[in-house]
């Protein structure tokens, strides 16, 4: 049986997906299922600890034709934003 999926609404069109503690392709592959849940032009952010995720994000975003807002890192929370376009 799946796991649910770690997503929370934070507000008006803000979402966080928690990928703390999971390992690549972990990420992305929830990231994928996170984003069809979001509405059109939502803010996705995703929270990772997988050294990969600044790249592996960004590349999925290209591929998936999302607009990547932005990556900060802090300490070793990555965290990326990513807009739903389609």
């Amino acid at each position: 049986m799946a796991q649910p999926l770690p997503l929370t609404q934070l507000g008006d069109g803000d979402w966080q997906l928690d990928c703390l503690g999971m390992l690549c392709p972990v990420p992305v592959i929830k990231t994928g299922r996170a984003i069809r849940k979001v509405e059109l032009g939502d803010v996705l952010t995703v929270l990772a600890d997988d050294p990969g995720a600044e790249l592996d994000l960004k590349d999925w975003c290209s591929a998936n034709r999302h607009e990547f807002l932005g990556f900060e890192a802090a300490g070793e929370v990555l965290t990326t934003r990513i807009r739903r376009t389609r």
